[in-house]
């Protein structure tokens, strides 16, 4: 695996080869994109790999965790859907468009026929895209805010447990 700046470069290059009106061009950026996300999960998490494991080493041994080891976690747990969160810039246009979409598609509705019923379709292929869309950045912020009431509450050896096990499983699947 590429380091994730190689990464970087192959999907500029494939992106400055994308020709307007060609699918094609622009389906190149799939597997550059893949590439790179799997870069980038794979180089953070071996960054962190040593302080989640000390972590780990905390919780079995009943230890109290500071401040940062709970920086450690969170982000190790949730740092990618808060990333997500912090930085897509599009939710309001995503939900002013499904608005527009849904409104145009009631405006249709008692003229169905002919063309009609084809600009509905098309406009509904839209509001499928664009619910995607919300409903993925919505999928993220909740996970977020469940992750954050649940390690509101103090740690039991219960949850201890559980956490040292969900951490374990995420490291050893960073390693596969």
């Amino acid at each position: 695996m590429s380091d994730p700046a190689t990464q970087i470069r192959k999907v500029q290059a494939a992106h400055a080869g994308a020709r307007q009106q060609d699918v094609g061009s622009f389906q190149t950026l799939t597997p550059q994109l893949t590439a790179l996300a799997n870069a980038l999960r794979e180089t953070y998490q071996s960054s962190v790999a040593t302080p989640v494991t000390n972590v780990i080493m905390k919780l079995k041994a009943n230890r109290e965790l500071t401040p940062d080891d709970i920086k450690v976690v969170e982000g190790f747990m949730i740092g990618d859907a808060e990333a997500y969160t912090r930085v897509e810039n599009d939710f309001q246009n995503w939900i002013t468009e499904l608005a527009r979409l849904v409104k145009s598609l009631s405006e249709k509705s008692d003229r169905l026929e002919g063309s009609t019923i084809l600009d509905a379709m098309g406009e509904v292929a839209d509001a499928q895209r664009v619910l995607g869309d919300v409903c993925n950045y919505l999928e993220q912020q909740e996970r977020v805010a469940r992750y954050k009431r649940t390690m509101a509450q103090p740690l039991t050896p219960e949850g201890s447990a559980m956490l040292v096990e969900i951490l374990q499983r995420q490291l050893a699947s960073a390693d596969e």
